[in-house]
């Protein structure tokens, strides 16, 4: 039997409102869910996502799976598969929206986003349990967000933009991890995110440690040690598992060819690549396709 590719979900499939040609939109979780059954089983999507899910839930992040319940936010970032499982109770609502979207007229601080830990995070998951002093305020930051949405009133994309720059920063105080000036920020945490931040854009094109080191300003060694401590993995480790997350990713929703996904990923040698990816999953590449398009296509029935 062949297992289909996983599908791509553009800004376009969500709801029709004067607002998504700005690159902003506000669904209500059920609602999605009734309108595009593809958001029901894994797929991937270019643009920035946050949603809001109230009630019991089962969430997949490139590859990673966990079991939710009360109020959880979920952040999702361009190219990443992923699928949410629940019942008929679970509602809440899923704010999609674009980089530049986010970025316009930002004064200055068009860093902000990719700053934060939510997006491209390598070290951490990308949901969290809203703690209880947080419910409140961000339910209603996401009520607002809809009723703004909804309405497209005049001047309701700079509030929009502004609400949602309030829901993130929140949300990483919630989270205890509050984005801090430049000048504030410890020089090797910074260089250990900006390090994560190059790895995430250039990881198919530098494929070796000088070439990220240089970009950043340091020594190999000295990038090295800084990553090591930080994260408990050697720089070049960070490096490896982003091109192999990639080949997953491309193994689960790309019709390419198993050679053409290692030459994509810069192996010279589809061997070569055959055997890197065996390292870390224990069978080859066709063998992790198969199964893993049986079964997230089991479970999406």
């Amino acid at each position: 039997m062949k297992r289909e590719a996983i599908p791509a979900v553009a800004l376009g499939d969500y709801r029709q409102s004067d607002l998504r040609g700005e690159g902003f939109v506000a669904v209500p979780y059920q609602e999605s869910r009734a309108w595009n059954p593809t958001l029901l089983t894994p797929h991937y999507h270019d643009f920035f996502q946050v949603s809001l899910i109230r009630g019991d839930a089962r969430l997949m992040h490139d590859f990673r799976e966990t079991k939710v319940s009360g109020h959880t936010l979920f952040f999702l970032s361009p190219g990443q598969v992923h699928a949410v499982k629940s019942g008929s109770d679970t509602d809440g609502t899923i704010l999609s929206f674009t980089r530049e979207f986010f970025d316009a007229g930002a004064a200055g601080s068009t860093e902000l986003l990719l700053g934060l830990p939510f997006f491209y995070p390598a070290d951490s998951a990308p949901w969290m349990k809203v703690p209880r002093h947080g419910v409140a305020p961000a339910c209603e930051l996401f009520r607002e967000l809809q009723q703004e949405f909804d309405a497209a009133r005049e001047g309701a994309v700079e509030i929009i933009r502004a609400l949602l720059r309030i829901l993130l920063i929140k949300a990483s105080r919630w989270r205890g991890l509050v984005p801090a000036s430049p000048a504030a920020v410890h020089r090797g945490n910074a260089l250990v995110r900006n390090f994560q931040l190059l790895v995430e854009r250039h990881f198919n094109d530098w494929q070796t440690l000088p070439q990220y080191a240089k970009q950043l300003g340091v020594t190999a060694n000295h990038l090295n040690d800084v990553v090591s401590e930080a994260t408990g993995k050697a720089a070049g480790e960070h490096l490896r598992q982003r091109r192999l997350l990639d080949a997953k990713r491309l193994l689960l929703y790309s019709e390419l060819g198993v050679a053409e996904i290692g030459y994509q990923l810069g192996f010279k040698d589809p061997s070569y690549f055959s055997r890197f990816f065996r390292r870390y999953e224990e069978r080859t590449p066709a063998e992790f396709r198969e199964a893993i398009r049986e079964k997230y296509q089991q479970e999406g029935g």
